[in-house]
């Protein structure tokens, strides 16, 4: 147990966390760093003919630089923490000193991340996330394990002994065969494979008709007769080896728990490994995804979106809370580890909606055959008859896949065309709604409903075509009635 003395203390962060505060310097300093080359500027014009303009260089840089590092250990100085009773005590600023508390019922969530680099000095960052205002989160870079493990067992208040172990029961770990598996019918394989051919088919363009020997030259030498189809075999093993080196990146060692306070555990990460801490009343919505060779296969993904305070840009707007699952594994995990239930008698949209779906398609395709045959050479033009045809069929999937569901508590949604998504939104969880009728629709008695749910700064959108209006309209009214009593 910890007693008060060590709870009191001043921490301050490990030594290399430095660099981490000389490129937030670095970041913030980008409004006025446009005054940096005016000075070496006016430098070059006044001596420039007494002194190299190499010396000016090489001495404004390593001037610069200087002034960076010394800002930063001018921070990391400054930086103290005291992890007190259910709360957490922080003292920043070189000049100003600011200072924060936090008690532990702001928190929202604690992250923490290893990178690259953290490997070389046993350290992490943990980012502990708070609830709303300006300054979302606290960052503390360069800590130890044992030191996460302190802060999250005291502003928690887990069990020491108990760290780690929780959700064995009900946990999920992804094997190697999974992830072998993973990576394979992800749309990684896919992409490398089309950069890969690209690639081979510039190549290919830039050296037709030079009189030297080029790579294809040197594999028909190599490979023999049938170097082409060798050579088609090996980029779809590389494509396969490439991507599932990313997906060993992503998802290595992926593991879903839950703690001992029911909140959901992901950790995930080959060079940079993350563990991740999200309470189930922070999530609005469940996203499950069926790409058409993991739908075809029985596998599906699980993504989750979640309020963040985050004011960072580049956070998405959904986590991925399983990215590879047997499809019949889906519904008890989601009920598991969220409290979502996936509602399975979905009504789909009756036959005369067939014509709004398959209709407007359609017509897009026939109005691009008409450009398409003009300009594309003969006998090449009968090839564009396909964009009709195309148009038609993701007409056709899109009537056929869409579905719905409002329960007493949850919201189902089912569309796609290629890939089918399935959306779980609990009641309360969306932030707008909004019920749209065109004269078509409403001479068929048919609408369409859009609406968001709230993550970070922006919103998930969700959208339902062409369905009865009243089946429309009893979506619009229960989340309308739900607000009320919210």
């Amino acid at each position: 147990m910890m007693n008060k003395s060590d709870k009191l203390t001043i921490h301050r962060l490990h030594p290399i966390s430095i660099l981490y505060f000389m490129v937030a310097a670095i970041k913030e300093s980008l409004s006025f760093i446009w005054v940096f080359p005016l000075i070496v500027l006016f430098v070059h014009e006044k001596i420039g003919d007494q002194i190299s303009t190499l010396i000016i260089n090489v001495t404004a840089g390593s001037l610069i630089i200087l002034l960076f590092l010394v800002v930063a250990g001018l921070k990391w100085q400054a930086f103290t923490y005291q992890i007190q009773e259910k709360g957490i005590y922080i003292e920043t600023g070189v000049f100003v000193t600011k200072k924060r508390w936090v008690t532990s019922d702001r928190i929202q969530s604690l992250d923490s991340t290893v990178r690259v680099y953290d490997h070389l000095f046993s350290t992490r960052t943990l980012t502990i996330e708070l609830a709303g205002g300006k300054e979302s989160s606290i960052i503390l870079s360069c800590i130890s394990k044992e030191e996460e493990q302190r802060i999250r067992q005291v502003l928690y208040e887990y069990n020491k002994d108990k760290l780690g172990e929780s959700g064995k029961e009900s946990g999920l770990q992804l094997s190697n065969k999974d992830l072998i598996v993973h990576s394979l019918l992800s749309p990684k394989f896919g992409i490398v494979f089309t950069f890969l051919c690209l690639g081979l088919l510039k190549y290919w363009d830039i050296t037709k008709g030079e009189d030297r020997d080029t790579l294809f030259t040197y594999l028909a030498s190599w490979l023999g007769s049938n170097w082409i189809f060798t050579t088609v075999t090996l980029m779809i093993l590389l494509s396969f080896a490439l991507s599932l080196f990313l997906t060993y990146v992503s998802d290595y060692h992926f593991k879903l728990d839950k703690n001992e306070r029911g909140e959901i555990e992901i950790q995930q990460g080959l060079f940079e490994k993350k563990h991740r801490t999200i309470a189930q009343h922070r999530i609005q919505a469940i996203f499950i995804t069926e790409r058409p060779l993991q739908r075809l296969l029985g596998y599906a993904s699980i993504e989750a979106v979640v309020i963040q305070n985050s004011q960072d840009e580049q956070v998405k707007k959904t986590i991925s809370l399983i990215p590879f699952v047997k499809k019949d594994r889906v519904q008890s995990l989601i009920e598991i580890f969220t409290g979502y239930e996936r509602s399975n008698n979905l009504h789909t949209p009756p036959k005369k909606a067939r014509i709004s779906y398959v209709g407007p398609l359609f017509l897009i395709g026939c109005l691009l055959l008409i450009p398409s045959w003009m300009y594309i050479p003969e006998p090449y033009h009968y090839f564009s008859l396909i964009i009709p045809i195309l148009s038609l069929w993701l007409g056709w999937r899109e009537y056929r896949t869409t579905g719905w569901n409002q329960s007493e508590r949850f919201l189902t949604l089912q569309y796609g065309v290629f890939f089918r998504n399935t959306a779980i939104i609990k009641r309360g969880r969306i932030q707008w709604i909004a019920l749209r009728q065109t004269w078509l629709q409403e001479r068929k008695h048919l609408a369409s409903i859009n609406m968001a749910v709230t993550s970070g700064k922006e919103k998930v959108k969700v959208s339902l075509h062409h369905i009865p209006y009243e089946e429309a309209m009893h979506i619009y009214q229960c989340t309308l009635k739900k607000k009320e009593e919210t």
